[in-house]
């Protein structure tokens, strides 16, 4: 929201906040979720009136902005706690997308990691030509609990990090290097004592469930060519 010359200690001058900034445009606000409550209140006020106060001042200052905010949290949720103003939910709710965790779209990985490679070798000036086969099954079936923001610092980490001009699987984080061998070693565990049919239906139907449905995903992660997969599905009764 800015400041006015004496705001505060160390406020020698006049700042135009980012409202004013954005005056006759957009202004994108991430994590609208976790606004603190004096905070939210300014907002409202912004989205009501259309007007914003700097700090220090009691001057309303005209604004015209468009606000797109996006948020992880559960803000129905949250407006039950009463952690978010009802008032400001319903003001910001309007047209709402919802895009599902990275884990439930597969499809975007690759592109998503091809972008986030060329981002960092234009910011880090290097020359990273790819991820090898290996590498790119781990970052697949890793279910990306920080979504697409995870995925972007840790592809910038391995292209920082790499040793090759691809990235490998050495170059991965240890915390998601382990989680597919976790998962494995999980679903082992599970089918001791059935036989090898049921055990191997059981880790399709699990990889399967892990992809989405994606088949060629599975296949991937599984070792099998597509075809043997289908065959597979095809076999147990797998069919969706």
């Amino acid at each position: 929201f800015g400041h006015v010359k004496g705001a505060y200690t160390g406020a020698v001058g006049e700042r135009a906040g980012r409202f004013e900034h954005a005056d006759g445009g957009t202004l994108f606000l991430d994590e609208v979720g976790d606004m603190p409550l004096p905070m939210q209140a300014k907002l409202l006020r912004v989205l009501e009136n259309g007007e914003v106060v700097r700090v220090g001042s009691n001057e309303p200052v005209r604004v015209n902005v468009r606000v797109l905010s996006a948020t992880n949290s559960d803000l129905a949720g949250r407006v039950r706690a009463k952690e978010f103003r009802e008032d400001l939910y319903f003001r910001i709710k309007g047209a709402t997308i919802e895009i599902p965790p990275l884990r439930n779209r597969r499809d975007d990985i690759p592109p998503l990691i091809e972008h986030f490679i060329a981002r960092a070798n234009q910011t880090h000036r290097t020359k990273i030509k790819g991820v090898t086969p290996d590498a790119r099954r781990v970052l697949m079936a890793y279910p990306w609990p920080g979504n697409v923001r995870q995925l972007r610092n840790t592809i910038e980490n391995m292209v920082v990090l790499a040793s090759g001009d691809r990235l490998s699987v050495d170059d991965l984080p240890a915390e998601i290097h382990r989680p597919p061998h976790d998962l494995q070693d999980k679903q082992f565990g599970q089918l001791a004592g059935i036989s090898l049919e049921d055990a191997e239906k059981e880790l399709i139907r699990n990889t399967l469930k892990m992809t989405g449905g994606n088949r060629e995903q599975a296949a991937g992660i599984l070792g099998i060519g597509e075809r043997t997969l289908y065959r597979k599905i095809k076999e147990y009764g797998l069919q969706e």
